[in-house]
């Protein structure tokens, strides 16, 4: 008779081979199918709106198999652990699963466990991810500037076969370079499914996001006499400076909530606002990034590396300040000291290299230029800026912050609307170095401020 399955037993230790690259994959085609899921979804929106009931019955069938895979993606992977100890009265043959058996040299009692197949949250190097994402961006540089200058079918084919790929990389390897560096900055132990859990969390935060910016506060500029939502408009800069901000930051900060059985510090609280605003800017970034090849080698280019140094950790800090506010307040509500940890599992994941046998330490482990990183932004208690700890505040930090980058970049273009393309062009760059510039300052401060948060 099989023995019943009980808790794992405390300080069981568990082993997975080391594998960096695998979370980005599975990232990769989350988003992907993601992202039809949401282009569906948004077409069933807009028939029950334009009462178009064919479109709207077309899109949910169309969309129910891609959710179900997407479920069957995100359920968690358990590992079945059977262990045998030396007892005095126990016994050397042991039924197993599929009509085996096992014999012990010495009489044994078995135990059968269930444990979640979740190792510690392990990513490539930092400086790995920023050189790959460089040599993409010049590579595709190289392979779309000779279809801007020919209509020969041969540079178009070329300009194709180095699209694909550089539209993959282009939207997706900021996103995970960030998501790397903070995950080695924070210094949180935090395992493989809780990381997947706070990108994909921010991914889904896109989802109401797009239909009040796409559908629901255009449709309220309408109704209140507001039509022209084109370059330039009133409604433009309204969609940006207000719909935009204040529709996606809440969305995130719900998101960051939903999670709150994982935050135990404000430091995590933080680091989970940041991770859900990454995962956000993961799916916003594709659709940024393929509208970009419209105007092939220069747009992609600029595109690609003013969203990857701007708008990508610009997310992530805003929901970071929302996120950490949300961890304070949580915690306070529960009474968590730093040194508690109510979610203590039994069973201890660690990762190991394949090659050398070694165990891989996946958060303490800097190269050169993460220790140099890590130096540049620490600064003592005393001198950090204190975050915030009233949801309100932070929320509200978080919508300003975003305000600001939409509504004064909307304010250069609509000053220099008149003016030559060229002088539009050097405006709008100019005012991006300097937004840029800005975020990279108070994103050092904050970023300095979290390593003194209670963890």
């Amino acid at each position: 008779m099989m023995a019943p399955l009980t808790p794992p037993p405390k300080g069981l230790a568990l082993a997975s081979k080391s594998s960096p690259w695998s979370t980005i994959w599975r990232m990769l085609g989350i988003v992907l199918l993601l992202y039809v899921i949401s282009n569906t979804m948004i077409l069933a929106l807009f028939g029950l709106i334009e009462g178009d009931g064919s479109l709207t019955v077309v899109s949910l069938i169309c969309s129910l198999p891609l959710i179900l895979i997407f479920i069957s993606a995100r359920r968690p992977k358990l590992t079945h652990v059977i262990m045998a100890s030396p007892v005095a009265n126990g016994t050397t043959q042991h039924m197993l699963p599929d009509s085996r058996m096992l014999v012990t040299p010495v009489p044994t009692s078995f135990s059968h466990h269930l444990v979640k197949d979740s190792p510690p949250l392990e990513m490539p190097p930092t400086s790995t991810l920023w050189i790959v994402f460089s040599l993409t961006v010049i590579t595709a540089f190289l392979g779309l500037l000779p279809a801007m200058l020919s209509d020969d079918p041969v540079w178009l084919l070329l300009a194709v076969l180095v699209g694909v790929p550089a539209w993959l990389f282009g939207f997706s390897l900021p996103v995970h370079a960030w998501w790397a560096f903070s995950t080695r900055h924070f210094q949180l132990m935090t395992t493989k499914i809780e990381g997947e859990k706070m990108l994909v969390a921010g991914m889904l935060s896109t989802f109401p996001a797009i239909v009040i910016n796409s559908l629901l506060f255009p449709l309220l500029l309408i109704f209140i006499g507001i039509e022209t939502l084109g370059p330039g408009s009133i409604g433009e800069f309204l969609i940006l400076t207000v719909s935009a901000p204040v529709g996606e930051e809440l969305c995130k900060a719900a998101f960051v909530l939903s999670l709150y059985k994982l935050i135990d510090s404000p430091k995590r609280g933080f680091q989970i606002g940041f991770s859900v605003g990454l995962g956000f800017a993961l799916l916003e970034n594709l659709q940024y990034i393929l509208g970009s090849f419209s105007g092939l080698a220069v747009s992609y280019s600029l595109t690609t590396v003013v969203r990857g140094i701007g708008s990508i950790p610009g997310h992530a800090l805003w929901t970071g300040l929302s996120g950490v506010s949300i961890g304070w307040y949580l915690c306070t509500k529960r009474g968590i000291t730093p040194d508690d940890n109510p979610h203590e599992d039994n069973a201890t994941w660690v990762v190991f290299d394949g090659a050398s046998g070694q165990i891989v330490n996946t958060q303490r482990e800097l190269s050169t230029i993460g220790r140099t990183v890590r130096g540049w932004l620490y600064k003592p208690f005393d001198s950090v800026w204190n975050l915030p700890r009233n949801p309100a505040l932070g929320i509200s930090l978080a919508i300003i912050g975003h305000a600001a980058w939409n509504g004064s970049s909307w304010f250069v273009s609509w000053l220099f609307m008149e003016q030559d393309l060229a002088v539009q062009v050097i405006a709008s760059l100019s005012w991006i170095v300097v937004m840029i510039v800005t975020l990279w300052i108070i994103g050092r401060e904050i970023l300095a401020a979290v390593m003194h948060l209670p963890s």
